[in-house]
């Protein structure tokens, strides 16, 4: 099984009508004392995403770090392509290194000083989901001694360009952010009073498959990002309908958007002392699932 050490997650929420992007160098300064130069909003969120989530703990060197993102480096690539296409000239070559997606993972192995390996994953809706199964993978087959898993995903402005690559409309509340959990394989000894511990994850490609799965939730934490039929709402158990929410629309302007309601689901469960389920839907109509155990240490008398 795999233990969870630590979690950070920042959402970020962009009114369109005052489309301001936070400054993102208050989450790296206390982290690093380097001043890092010539980066950009991509990187910031995964620098400033991964330094928050390690604080001040030591990772063994060979950590693993999976990266999670549907958009990528968005306003970079956009830079890009406009010198290149409107302007007729060759692209700064700082720019032209930053449009690839594990620019930012050198970035962040380099301050925390890992030598493991570096993964970008992008797979549409289920982008975290795929970096957090290969993690688990690789920690469960001793590949790594622990792993660092992240999802970022930038506002790009002008807004109306980024509603555009979205399909959405461009007014509202766009969203951004960093997310990131601290994984390793658990051991016997453990230093902490209460802790959670990853199960396998499971895909499953229907509503037929994914039944099954589900009906030993019933007194657990549910973090739900999957849009739901009539005729499915009704099949599914009583508990899991009494939960179901209707999806915010801001959560399709925000690739990994399922990554924050994971690390919320995990400070409940911690909370709240319980079992939880992580289940995301993709358009495709497929289903990922993340059981996620509640530990306690047992006190000898």
């Amino acid at each position: 099984m795999i233990k969870l050490l630590s979690r950070f997650s920042s959402l970020h929420n962009i009114d369109s009508d005052e489309p301001v992007l936070p400054d993102l160098k208050a989450l790296i300064a206390p982290w690093t004392e380097e001043r890092i130069r010539r980066i950009d909003r991509y990187i910031e969120l995964c620098v400033a995403g991964g330094l928050n989530c390690v604080a001040q703990q030591k990772l063994p060197a060979h950590t693993g770090v999976y990266l999670a993102t549907r958009f990528g480096a968005i306003t970079t690539s956009a830079k890009v392509m406009e010198t290149i296409i409107a302007e007729g000239d060759m692209p700064k070559p700082l720019h032209f290194v930053n449009t690839l997606g594990n620019t930012a993972c050198f970035y962040l192995t380099r301050l925390l000083k890992t030598t493991g390996h570096t993964l970008v994953i992008s797979q549409e809706q289920f982008s975290f989901e795929a970096a957090l199964f290969h993690a688990l993978i690789d920690l469960q087959q001793g590949n790594i001694e622990a792993a660092l898993v992240g999802g970022i995903d930038e506002v790009a402005l002008p807004i109306v360009h980024q509603a555009e690559r979205l399909g959405v409309n461009a007014s509202g509340i766009f969203t951004e952010g960093t997310h990131w959990l601290l994984l390793e394989k658990n051991t016997a000894a453990s230093n902490s009073d209460a802790w959670l511990q990853f199960l396998p994850a499971i895909y499953c490609n229907d509503l037929e498959t994914l039944l099954p799965h589900v009906q030993g939730y019933a007194s657990s934490g549910l973090s739900l990002v999957a849009d739901f039929s009539e005729q499915e709402r009704a099949r599914l158990p009583d508990f899991f309908q009494e939960k179901l929410t209707t999806p915010d629309t801001n959560v399709h302007r925000h690739g990994v958007y399922s990554a924050a309601s994971l690390i919320d689901l995990c400070e409940r469960l911690l909370a709240e002392k319980q079992n939880g389920l992580h289940l995301v839907r993709n358009a495709e109509g497929h289903f990922f699932l993340q059981p996620i155990t509640y530990m306690q240490a047992q006190v000898t008398p």
